[in-house]
């Protein structure tokens, strides 16, 4: 009897040996796979923590500079009253001086320093403006709530559009950056709507609800764009962004052309609020009327 395999049996031999190559190319492509995805995933939570620290690093700076710069409006509005002022003060009373000594015989002489004190007056009058916008004095003597009266009732004088102040936390102490950051928002919010609503009422609202302070500045307007609300151009938006996320808040602006634009920003009270806080039962509200 012959020793040789039957040709079946080599086939199946060959076939059983191929089986184990495929298998052993097979775990080399997994293992392979697998180690790539894995080096992959690697570098990708990599990415993702060198830019979260670069946006962590990019808002420090933000704040930074945001607090810089209110100390520059400090500095700056304090010379502008104290030099500046006090000078067109001195100029005023010097004027008035030599109108009194001037005889009824010189009435053109008489003439040109009445000129020269009224520009002298509105000078003053404009500094001080000028002061105010840079560093409100009133933020430091009389604290926010009564500020953004002070600011709603200047808001509808200059612009001719009804706006009102309304808030069930009068009585809190408000921590005095933080004061100045919602102050700022508001300004600027006001700014825009004055700027870009065609609007005819603003209303702002600062509400303590439970451990979270609610600003809200909206109007009735022709509503804000997407476009606009995440464009890099818009400054304005952009610095209410900053200065709310500085105090750990969240930001949220959005509009419609039927019902105009509202900003909302929502921050911890623990980080706004000096001391135990406290709320009126019920809302006060404030229009340019009231007192």
């Amino acid at each position: 009897m012959s020793n040789q395999k039957p040709p079946y049996s080599e086939l199946e031999s060959y076939m059983k040996e191929a089986e184990k190559l495929i298998h052993v190319l097979r775990t080399q492509q997994v293992d392979a796979i697998v180690g790539e995805s894995h080096v992959m995933l690697v570098r990708l939570k990599q990415a993702e923590e060198n830019l979260k620290n670069s946006r962590n690093q990019l808002r420090a700076l933000a704040t930074y500079l945001l607090s810089v710069r209110e100390n520059e409006r400090t500095v700056i509005a304090r010379e502008l009253h104290d030099e500046f002022g006090q000078a067109l003060t001195s100029l005023q009373l010097g004027l008035s001086w030599m109108s009194r000594k001037l005889t009824p015989g010189q009435r053109p002489l008489q003439e040109k320093i009445k000129s020269l004190s009224a520009t002298t007056t509105s000078l003053i009058r404009s500094v001080k403006n000028i002061a105010s916008e840079l560093r409100p004095g009133v933020l430091d003597e009389l604290g926010l709530v009564k500020t953004l009266k002070s600011e709603a009732r200047g808001f509808q004088g200059r612009t001719g559009m009804q706006c009102r102040f309304k808030t069930n936390i009068a009585k809190a102490k408000f921590d005095r950056s933080a004061a100045v950051a919602i102050f700022r928002i508001v300004q600027a919010a006001l700014t825009n709507i004055a700027r870009h609503a065609n609007a005819s009422r603003a209303l702002i609202t600062m509400m303590k609800r439970k451990s979270t302070l609610i600003l809200t500045v909206m109007d009735n307007g022709k509503g804000v764009t997407k476009r606009l609300v995440y464009s890099h151009d818009s400054l304005g938006i952009t610095g209410m962004r900053e200065r709310t996320l500085a105090l750990g808040g969240t930001f949220t602006l959005g509009g419609s052309k039927s019902k105009g634009t509202m900003l909302t920003v929502r921050i911890p009270l623990s980080r706004v609020i000096v001391g135990k806080p406290s709320s009126s039962p019920s809302a006060t509200l404030s229009s340019p009327d009231s007192r």
